[in-house]
């Protein structure tokens, strides 16, 4: 691990917390730029000289620097720069210059409160170009190439969403009997009007993010900055939202004259001056305090476990313990109506939530007036600790303590960047939706654990109001796209209320009846979840025939030109759900009847297992209309033409009993369809169960690919199937013509075990074999 590295995982692990001005230099570091330098015969410091322009790409967006290199007479050399950060212009000189023939030196020096910083340059020029190298002290160095060009403005940024989201209740009023539910933001400032009615629509409590620290709010001992502060609670009470004050003590972000001499009684002293002045600003306007902020080291052991394991902070060390009890009392004085919060990350599992327990206990014995813990809440996608998190909410429940989660954030799993947000406007690459829909099924689990403590919980916040306004921008962690859209995540919050305590309240907001529900004993319908983006769900019904006795198998399908709706196979799909099947399609339900511009949305199989992964997920959910009545071992991966392909490429997961590949085969060479999968001969050992090949005989443009795929096959049972009507098949066919009971009777053999279906296959006097209009070959196949 990298130096850079090494200091990333210490701040992402909140072993090393540094205000956003101070990240902001320091991922300032963390870039690549680009210089242009005309090509001379000879490399000396004239070359060096004139203005040259870069562009860096940082987690806070694209910055522009046109630098300007002037060296006189005596070679003394000044280095100067404009610097464009999208929607602020700054200029910086310099300082230390010094150039020695095609090599140069010169560091920049950024002052942030009373923190300066000191940048280290090296370049040299190597051709057209100059290899630069930057160094912040010892937390490694930075390589850059640069070149005179002016760079291309950076790309505009879509502002589509990834998937529609569609919300039919606010967040605050789905919850409004249960608790409060905030964002994070120094509002109004540099908020747009969008932001602002956004933020006041959705939430009724609001969290100062960085304007009431220490640094920021009382940068000297008679010096205070309370123009922001005031405007935030201003602009709160205007639009009838809760506030949370945060934070009063801090190891972090907090100036160095509060311990000048080190002298316990002044810097006492000192702590109460800084409460009695912010806390009585406010008194009585503010519901709570964050009073004493993440006090606990990180990590830890079964020794340490035993113990506070207090972080060794500049309060610690003056003051001893007692620090904490003191704040409590003082922020008690100051506003007695308050409620008083302790507030950590990582205070939910393993031996740092042992050490909170150790002190809140400690606390409560000393007489401190503490009400509440903070559960701060920074969690990854796929990694939620959700027992450990319901454990420490009852754990300090036992304690009589209320809890709050009070920044709560959930990235998205695989995405880089993040961390260091600050407000601006950039791009960032959009999630996936397969990491869409496991985001919002690790918020669901969330907020039912919330819901579920709901006598305990006072609050839940998240930190930030959408993925442009965060800190961890680039890992798309909250509710609102960076251009406010809503995501998945919301509407599976959402659906927690639907219903409100009738588990077999369907969570569909829509349900489409199709040929009058299909020929099967189970009626029909196709609709969706608000819980799993982008898919179409075809299944029975009434769901009540189905539980112990009866389950519903699986059916994955993806469409044909991989496109983004099943509107081309809902009648073939349909009559497969009535007769016993969930089935999952790729597109979104709304595309079902008309297509539109969202239809031509680029689709993948990584969708198929996603909704594989939610279906099961719901099976094993009691508050799910789905509980208990899937039958998670028997799944079929199917599709049609392009969609085929992606049955094919998931193919290899252990949990696919059978393949059906529809009008499709493997290309002999990759296909120019960009949406179109990758797949080569080789891919076809995926298969570890039956295959059934559905073709639309010599006519069907895929025919030769599916017949050259039946000849590589010889591992697995494989039936190669035709009826001659060309690669558009019979889908949109009443019922879905003579496709369906082809795919049905296999889906029974194999997926229910009913022998019956084996008929339509099997031996010489097969059903198909006996019928005119179709052909069919088989190998490694048996009754």
């Amino acid at each position: 691990m990298s130096p850079i590295d090494s200091f990333l995982t210490q701040y992402l692990h909140g072993s090393l917390r540094m205000s956003s001005k101070t990240l902001a230099c320091f991922c300032c570091l963390a870039l690549t730029a680009t210089f242009a330098l005309a090509q001379e015969p000879k490399q000396s410091s004239e070359d060096l000289m004139g203005t040259w322009h870069c562009q860096f790409e940082s987690p806070f967006g694209l910055q522009t620097y046109h630098f300007h290199l002037v060296i006189d007479n005596a070679g003394d050399a000044t280095l100067k720069a404009e610097v464009d950060d999208r929607d602020e212009e700054r200029k910086v000189v310099f300082v230390d210059v010094k150039v020695d023939n095609d090599s140069i030196e010169f560091a920049e020096v950024r002052q942030f409160g009373e923190r300066e910083f000191r940048i280290e340059y090296t370049g040299k020029l190597k051709g057209k170009e100059l290899a630069i190298t930057r160094s912040f002290g010892q937390r490694g160095d930075q390589d850059a190439v640069a070149t005179r060009n002016l760079p291309k403005p950076p790309p505009k940024e879509d502002p589509a969403p990834v998937v529609d989201v569609k919300i039919d209740r606010l967040i605050k009023d789905a919850f409004m009997d249960s608790f409060l539910v905030g964002m994070a933001g120094d509002l109004p400032s540099r908020y747009s009007e969008e932001e602002l009615k956004l933020a006041a629509e959705h939430f009724d409590a609001v969290t100062p993010e960085n304007c009431m620290k220490p640094e920021r709010v009382h940068p000297g001992e008679d010096r205070w900055s309370f123009e922001q502060t005031d405007a935030l609670v201003q602009w709160a009470e205007k639009n009838d939202m809760t506030i949370h004050g945060h934070t009063l003590v801090w190891h972090a972000q907090t100036p160095n004259w509060f311990f000048e001499g080190r002298d316990p009684e002044t810097v006492k002293r000192r702590m109460k001056e800084h409460i009695d002045t912010l806390v009585g600003r406010y008194r009585g306007r503010l519901q709570s305090w964050d009073v004493v902020n993440e006090a606990i080291n990180d990590g830890g052991d079964a020794e340490t476990a035993k113990t506070e394991n207090l972080r060794d902070s500049n309060w610690l060390q003056t003051l001893g313990p007692e620090f904490l009890t003191l704040a409590f009392k003082f922020a008690r004085q100051a506003d007695p109506d308050a409620v008083l919060y302790y507030n950590d990350y990582n205070i939910e599992s393993g031996p740092k939530h042992e050490s909170s327990m150790v002190l809140l206990r400690r606390l409560l014995a000393d007489g401190a007036p503490i009400d509440a813990v903070g559960i701060q809440g920074h969690w990854r996608s796929g990694r939620v600790p959700f027992e450990a998190i319901e454990k420490a909410i009852t754990d300090y429940a036992s304690l009589g303590l209320k809890v709050s989660i009070t920044e709560l954030d959930v990235t998205i799993r695989g995405e880089s960047g993040g961390q260091f947000g600050r407000r601006r406007f950039r791009s960032s690459s959009p999630p996936s939706l397969e990491d869409l829909n496991v985001q919002a099924e690790d918020y669901a689990k969330l907020f039912s654990i919330f819901k579920k403590h709901e006598d305990v919980i006072e609050r839940v916040t998240f930190w930030g109001l959408n993925d442009r306004r965060t800190w961890r921008w680039g890992q798309h962690p909250l509710l609102f796209d960076g251009n406010n859209n809503p995501k998945p995540a919301y509407a599976s919050i959402i659906a927690l209320t639907d219903g409100k305590d009738d588990k077999n309240t369907p969570d569909q907001s829509n349900n489409v009846k199709i040929e009058d529900g299909g020929r099967g004993p189970y009626s029909a319908i196709a609709t969706e979840s608000k819980t799993l983006a982008g898919i179409t769900i075809y299944r029975p019904d009434d769901l009540t025939a189905f539980g112990s006795e009866q389950q519903l198998p699986i059916l994955l399908w993806g469409n044909g030109a991989c496109a983004n709706t099943t509107e081309e196979h809902k009648n073939f799909l349909n009559e497969i759900a009535s007769h016993g099947y969930i089935v999952l399609g790729i597109g979104p339900l709304d595309q079902l009847q008309q297509r539109g511009e969202a239809s031509r949305q680029r689709t993948s199989s990584s969708q198929l297992l996603a909704a594989l992964d939610w279906i099961i997920a719901q099976d094993a959910t009691e508050r799910s209309i789905y509980f208990e009545k899937i039958d998670t071992t028997k799944v079929a991966a199917m599709g049609m033409s392009c969609g085929g392909l992606q049955a094919i490429e998931i193919s290899g997961d252990p949990r696919i009993t059978t393949t059906v590949v529809c009008n499709s085969g493997v290309l002999p060479t990759q296909s120019p369809m960009a949406a179109m999968p990758n797949l080569t001969k080789d891919d076809l050992g995926k298969f570890h169960g039956p295959v059934l090949y559905i073709m639309g005989g010599p006519s069907d443009i895929a025919y030769k690919n599916a017949i050259n795929d039946f000849s590589r096959v010889d591992h697995v049972p494989i039936v190669m199937t035709n009826l001659d009507v060309g690669h558009g098949g019979t889908y949109r066919r009443p019922h879905g013509g003579k496709y369906s009971p082809v795919a049905i009777a296999w889906l029974d053999w194999h997926l229910k075990g009913e022998q019956s279906g084996a008929k339509m296959f099997v031996g010489d006097d097969s059903q198909l074999r006996r019928d005119p209009d179709w052909t069919i070959d088989s190998k490694n196949i048996s009754r």
